[in-house]
């Protein structure tokens, strides 16, 4: 597909390095924003007002906010993105790898995976959007410099305090290999509509083994947090690798160690 116009909906760490990506590339990008601010255009999905300001014509939507309530994702498809859809252009719509419900500790997961709906989820508009057509990317946790300057590090996560389980796993997408897959994507968007598809670099990696990898003390488990029950899964990439081509490489956590 010959991208000329995109919207992204939502202008945060991965949309805002999207749109410089693509308008590097030539492309016209419409980005929103709550406010409106910085060249933006407004846009609240709870609030209709604000959909009169979306461009009427363009070649494809990134959605990268969370696609809920529900009864707001449906109101926009009839309204607005219905139209995109049926004139086959892409619709992508960015969800989370928390979707996935395992069985077992540190059990791998693919597209193919269970998982819940619960009321009020991102999922249910995922799901409501999966079937109109969107495909929708289940990414992990999203690392790198973006284009506009911030930073998101799992060295930094942990020396916040964030982490209290360090036997987890931690499945990552560099910011830079999100947008390389929304480009690809998008261009070849009739291959995928209506398809889920993991986005991760297939290395999942343990906190223990990524905090020794940075040369720090791994810090003994408080008894309560090394006693609780948690969800832990690596997931798969299989179909996304196919997709790049099996000589694409992406960003992995220790290569870019300091």
């Amino acid at each position: 597909m010959n991208l000329q116009k995109v919207l992204i909906l939502g202008s945060g760490f991965v949309g805002s390095s999207l749109a410089v990506s693509l308008r590097t590339a030539g492309v016209q990008v419409y980005c929103t924003r709550r406010q409106g601010e910085d060249g933006a255009v407004q846009f609240v999905l709870e609030d209709e007002d604000t959909w009169k300001n979306l461009p009427q014509e363009v070649d494809g939507v990134v959605w990268t906010l969370q696609a809920k309530p529900l009864s707001q994702v449906q109101r926009l498809y009839d309204t607005y993105i219905h139209s995109i859809l049926d004139a086959k252009k892409a619709v992508i719509v960015y969800g989370s790898v928390g979707r996935y419900k395992v069985d077992e500790v540190h059990q791998w997961v693919d597209e193919k995976t269970k998982y819940t709906i619960t009321e009020g989820s991102r999922e249910e508009g995922e799901d409501f959007l999966q079937e109109k057509g969107a495909t929708v990317f289940v990414i992990a946790g999203i690392w790198g410099e973006s284009k506009n300057g911030q930073s998101r590090q799992p060295k930094s996560w942990f020396e916040k305090g964030f982490i209290k389980n360090f036997d987890k796993f931690l499945n990552l997408a560099h910011v830079d290999d999100i947008i390389k897959v929304t480009d690809e994507v998008i261009r070849r968007s009739s291959e995928f509509r209506g398809q889920v598809i993991n986005v991760s670099d297939g290395n999942p990696m343990q906190w223990k083994d990524i905090i020794k990898g940075f040369g720090l003390e791994v810090p003994e488990d408080k008894p309560a947090a090394a006693s609780q029950s948690y969800i832990s899964r690596r997931v798969q990439n299989n179909l996304l690798q196919s997709i790049m081509g099996k000589d694409y490489k992406f960003h992995k956590l220790m290569d870019a160690k300091e």
